[in-house]
């Protein structure tokens, strides 16, 4: 079986950290093996993207992958993300109204996006198509891949502007 690529995303991670990984290692174990190792505490929490309950770190890499049926699928990469924080307390901010949630830290820009734009404040797929997220008070952009986590620092919460996405006309 070929390895498995594992993108690692935390609150005091810089950047996506990237690791190869069989099946049979943990996630301990990667972690663990990465260049600047990340070491797990008592208060560490491992979330794959967009799961909502923190996993084992003794779990087996195969047992987060999807069911294949054969050895030639292809194999979207895993997605960890490291943190203290079990939860994530999330603001949206759109026309003077304030919407909040909590979620996972692995949850992605994408997804919180999702909720505030169609959930929370009713926008049409058109009218969400054309506004993004912003972090309260700078104008910084998350990608839609981003995890949640990593915009917190220590405090388990981020506060975001619903904002229209600027329109290049010509």
């Amino acid at each position: 079986m070929r390895p498995i690529e594992i993108f690692i995303q935390g609150a005091h991670v810089p950047e996506i950290l990237v690791a190869t990984a069989a099946p049979v290692d943990t996630v301990a174990g990667v972690l663990a093996g990465l260049d600047r190792p990340i070491e797990i505490r008592e208060e560490t929490l491992i979330f794959v993207e967009d799961m909502h309950g923190p996993l084992d770190p003794e779990t087996c890499i195969e047992e987060l992958l999807p069911l294949r049926f054969d050895e030639e699928a292809i194999v979207v990469p895993l997605r960890l993300h490291v943190t203290k924080c079990r939860h994530v307390a999330v603001s949206v901010r759109f026309n003077g109204e304030n919407e909040n949630r909590r979620f996972a830290p692995g949850s992605t820009i994408g997804r919180v996006h999702h909720w505030a734009a169609r959930r929370a404040f009713g926008l049409s797929p058109r009218d969400a198509a054309e506004h993004v997220l912003q972090i309260t008070g700078t104008d910084k952009r998350p990608d839609r891949d981003v995890h949640i986590g990593t915009l917190t620092g220590d405090t388990c919460a981020v506060e975001f502007d619903l904002v229209p996405r600027k329109r290049v006309e010509g």
